[in-house]
């Protein structure tokens, strides 16, 4: 959002974060952040229009990130990215690049780029 983005769409599962993110959201006359209360894999299955980034950022105990990549391919633009955070090194499908990655602490992150995005018009 600080980075000039037309239109942020957060997604929080937990109840208090959420209300922590509306809070700031509206002390910060955010105008442009759509704030969705919903599990993020649940949110995935939709069609939720296309994205230039994805961040993901699920509980680093959880499975979510195999099978929240594979639902995102329809929904990042031509040149669309996905951001990953995780607690150990994830290894994504070959389907999907890693254009760069690097551990922070006890934070991995990875930034990936999925072939089959490339074929959105």
């Amino acid at each position: 959002m600080s980075r000039g983005a037309i239109e942020v769409v957060m997604v929080e599962r937990n109840r208090t974060v959420f209300r922590a993110l509306q809070e700031s959201t509206l002390k910060l006359a955010c105008t442009n952040v759509l704030l969705r209360c919903e599990d993020g894999l649940k949110f995935a299955h939709h069609k939720n229009g296309l994205f230039d980034v994805i961040f993901l950022d699920p509980p680093f105990q959880s499975d979510y990130l195999p099978k929240l990549l594979p639902l995102l391919v329809d929904q990042l633009t031509q040149d669309g990215l996905v951001y990953v955070e995780s607690g150990e090194v994830f290894e994504p499908d070959p389907a999907w690049q890693v254009v760069r990655h690097a551990k922070s602490g006890t934070v991995h992150y990875q930034l990936l780029r999925c072939e089959g995005a490339l074929e959105h018009d």
